[in-house]
């Protein structure tokens, strides 16, 4: 979890092109292994479907947070605006990037999808590290029991 946090301090340092007003979390700029251990604990015993998110330190808008997904119903997403910084912190699924959104729909910043075609599959498990760019679809399926993420969304104009 060190590494993690000491990734996303960096992460934070480089400075991104914020072009339109983002959503801002309270500014919370540590959290303890212990809460951030507790928050992975509570979202394994709530063991509910799609994905389940915990912030866990944020600045302006910068949100570094707990993402937490069992096998369910896979979505796809894209963030008009927002890079994606990923680095897996248990279990494992096939990460789509790319191709094009399968029945699209516009939720403002966002755009969200039932799957993705023509994009570019990989396994990603424990420990890998992933930064989805601006305006790129993504989805994760095939997950493998579960799959807990720290993710850090970087205004950025999109590419």
């Amino acid at each position: 979890m060190r590494s993690l946090l000491i990734a996303a301090a960096f992460t934070l340092a480089v400075p991104a092109l914020a072009h339109a007003q983002e959503a801002t979390h309270p500014t919370k700029l540590f959290v303890p292994a212990a809460e951030a251990d507790a928050a992975l604990a509570k979202s394994r015993a709530e063991h509910k479907p799609g994905n389940n998110v915990t912030v866990l330190v944020s600045v302006g808008p910068y949100p570094a947070q707990l993402e937490y997904r069992i096998p369910g119903a896979p979505s796809a997403s894209v963030h008009k605006a927002q890079a994606e910084f990923i680095y897996v912190i248990a279990g494992g699924c096939t990460l789509i990037t790319g191709g094009t959104l399968v029945d699209p729909k516009d939720n403002g910043a966002n755009m969200s999808g039932t799957g993705i075609t023509g994009g570019t599959s990989r396994k990603v498990a424990k420990g890998d590290y992933i930064m989805v760019p601006p305006n790129t679809p993504h989805q994760y399926s095939d997950i493998q029991g579960e799959l807990a993420m720290v993710t850090l969304h970087m205004p950025m104009a999109a590419q």
